[in-house]
């Protein structure tokens, strides 16, 4: 550092930083370096403490606010803990020629992709339908557990609404908005005064970037009645929006309802007068939420998938389905379960001591429903047995129950009503949780579930579990809890995330392979290729009919 020219600033003893200079025999640039990681998983944080000699000019990767120096992308670079000093000095390299290339103009393509750091901080929520464009609302809602109000740019039926409607906060307060289509890319004028604090300079900047914008949000108050407008620009780069209102001194009954045609003028003349409120835009429709993470393939929106069994791995696999869409855009997510969460179940469970003593497909519906309010989740605390009559209604019937006389008798419906029966997919745990299985039915030609093990007392046809393998089980009679099989947790999530898996390529046409094995403990289980077996003649519950 001492070599680089740079120098401890002993001012603020209680951090660790450099002063110096980038680029001393060209920019000259006087900057300090602050070390708060000495692991260096934060970069160091590179501030300038003065312009670049003879640029005016806005610079990309520096935030306007404290000058700091975006200079790395992180996660780009692994830097060296081992040697501190030449980690801070590859990192004023890397500033240095970012510095370098953004005076000299090379690097202004970057502004449209920064551009939400340079609009503003502050942010509002967006659900709109597609190519939207006209009058709304700019909404404030609450919708969050700490009950603030957050923005959001949406229509009276978007999922956001209905939610602040629900949480019993009664009508929202709004104020308008007008929605506009722009095809440019917003960015900034490197030259130009930035940000756009008033109506005067916003209107200098959309003439450059977007000229078919100006005059647009005066235009807009026009034909609204208060003192406010917003206007979101959708851009290709993202949602952008901005905020107007009259001066006070206009804010009289005479401008906002008899000279109401004349605010464009008197806000073209006091223009530098009318401050801005800038905000960016956060896309919170159903589908980003569900498709953003999916790359090209289909989520499971739209389906009406029945979940039967709430437990241990259905509880989360419940959870996984609903993150993965089920229940969307009119879909429709239900939950079968007649058990109770009790003090055994909080070990190895989705839900947590709030849930005691409630249904478990009623907790599960209740904790999804608030983490992800606009899904169409629904609980029914019965025996699925009265539930069987609307099996056919659904797309999808997932037994995640772990009960094998349950599953047999559910893959005896599914057999006698095809071809009319939806398909059916079976999820289990072997063992002591030592592997994680999944079969989907529903083609004669493939395996059913009783396929699987056609005789009751004898061997799987696909042994998974080694001959010297035994089942330990566990009984605890003074929590009310009886026989059962312990694993951990850890365990249940693989075999909810198998399902989850097999659903989704379910829903993509690719449900083969059909049968599916993970295993989990190699001491007690063997490896099973994953294939799709036939159905056998032997089985008594199909016949191998195909």
């Amino acid at each position: 550092m001492v070599h680089r020219g740079f120098a401890r600033d002993w001012t603020e003893p209680s951090k660790v930083v450099f002063l110096g200079r980038l680029d001393p025999m060209g920019l000259n640039v006087r900057v300090s370096a602050e070390v708060s990681d000495f692991d260096f998983v934060r970069f160091p944080q590179i501030r300038l403490r003065e312009a670049p000699a003879g640029s005016a000019r806005q610079l990309p990767h520096v935030l306007s606010g404290d000058g700091t120096l975006c200079y790395f992308v992180a996660g780009s670079v692994v830097l060296d803990r081992y040697d501190p000093g030449g980690t801070v000095v590859q990192c004023l390299e890397k500033a240095e020629a970012v510095l370098r290339d953004a005076v000299r103009g090379r690097l202004d393509a970057d502004f449209a992709e920064e551009f939400y750091s340079f609009w503003d901080r502050k942010y509002a929520l967006v659900d709109l339908p597609p190519d939207f464009a006209g009058p709304a609302k700019m909404h404030f809602l609450r919708i969050t557990r700490d009950g603030a109000e957050t923005p959001a740019l949406c229509l009276d039926n978007s999922w956001m609404a209905l939610s602040h409607e629900r949480g019993g906060s009664g009508k929202p307060a709004s104020e308008p908005c007008l929605v506009v289509k722009s095809g440019e890319v917003l960015t900034l004028d490197p030259s130009g005064d930035w940000p756009p604090a008033n109506l005067e300079h916003m209107n200098v900047w959309l003439a450059k970037i977007c000229p078919s914008l100006v005059g647009k949000v005066e235009a807009a108050m026009v034909k609204e009645k208060g003192p406010l407008q917003w206007l979101a620009i959708v851009a290709p780069n993202g949602f952008y929006f901005f905020r107007i209102s009259l001066p006070r001194t206009h804010r009289t009954k005479e401008f906002l309802e008899n000279r109401r045609k004349s605010i464009p003028r008197l806000l073209a003349s006091i223009g530098s007068k009318v401050a801005t409120y800038r905000t960016v835009g956060y896309r919170a429709d159903t589908g980003y939420i569900f498709e953003r993470n999916m790359g090209q393939d289909k989520n499971l929106c739209g389906k009406k998938i029945l979940l039967i069994g709430c437990g241990t791995i259905g509880g989360f696999l419940a959870h996984q389905l609903a993150q993965s869409g089920a229940g969307a855009e009119g879909g429709s997510l239900h939950l079968v379960d007649n058990d109770s969460i009790k003090t055994a179940n909080l070990g190895r469970h989705l839900l947590g001591v709030p849930y005691l003593l409630q249904n478990k497909a009623v907790g599960c519906r209740d904790f999804i429903s608030e983490q992800l309010p606009m899904l169409d989740v629904q609980a029914h605390g019965v025996d699925i047995s009265d539930f069987a009559p609307h099996l056919s209604r659904f797309d999808l019937v997932i037994d995640e129950t772990g009960e094998e006389a349950l599953s047999i008798a559910l893959n005896q419906k599914a057999v006698d009503s095809r071809p009319n029966s939806p398909p059916f997919l079976f999820a289990w745990l072997l063992g002591n949780g030592a592997a994680a299985q999944s079969l989907i039915t529903g083609e004669p030609e493939y395996a059913c579930f009783k396929c699987l093990k056609p005789d009751l007392s004898g061997a799987p046809r696909f042994r998974v579990l080694k001959t010297d393998t035994e089942i330990a089980t566990e009984r605890n009679v003074a929590c009310g809890d009886g026989t059962y099989i312990p694993f951990p947790v850890s365990r249940s999530v693989v075999a909810a995330s198998l399902a989850c898996e097999h659903a989704l390529d379910w829903a993509n046409g690719r449900a083969s392979p059909r049968f599916r094995t993970r295993t989990l403990d190699a001491r007690r289980a063997n490896f099973v290729k994953d294939g799709s077996p036939h159905s056998l003649a032997a089985c008594p519950a199909c016949g191998g009919r195909a």
